[in-house]
């Protein structure tokens, strides 16, 4: 009986259990970066909508902002001074978190659902004088892309 060891049977048992390994690996890794990818939408998706729930909760828990943002949206020309520039801080901070779910949606770290339920509320927002008036003046402060959407609107 001959016991030679066949190195050249073993050296490709190990290869394919080598191919085996790395295979079994990649799935678990694929598998590891989805996870973590849809982790990733969630949290950001969520830090949105909490953003524009404390940009509502902001204007109903003081009167004299939701009082200038109310005005600014009808008339932002009669503004001045102090005024105007609250209310455009206002303003941009709304824009930024519609552009940033633009933006997360474009990028697909945001729903497509987040974003439609986002858009609607700009278009009517984009149809008051007061709002077309400052987008008008400051639309160069935005993306090119979120600008001409806007724009479009």
């Amino acid at each position: 009986m001959n016991h030679a060891v066949n190195w050249e049977a073993i050296s490709a048992i190990g290869q394919i259990v080598g191919a085996f390994a790395v295979v079994i690996s990649l799935i678990y890794l694929a598998r590891e970066i989805r996870s973590n990818a849809q982790s990733a939408r969630v949290a950001s998706e969520r830090s949105l909508v909490q953003m524009l729930i404390q940009f509502t909760q902001q204007l109903a828990e003081h009167p004299h902002l939701s009082e200038l943002f109310y005005r600014g949206i009808h008339d932002f020309e009669s503004l001045e001074g102090p005024e105007r520039m609250r209310f455009s801080a206002l303003i941009v901070q709304l824009f930024r978190l519609y552009e940033e779910t633009y933006y997360g949606q474009s990028e697909g770290h945001v729903a497509a659902r987040i974003w439609r339920q986002a858009e609607a509320p700009l278009r009517d927002f984009r149809g008051y004088p007061g709002v077309q008036a400052w987008w008008r003046s400051r639309s160069h402060w935005f993306g090119e892309d979120f600008a001409n959407l806007v724009n479009q609107l």
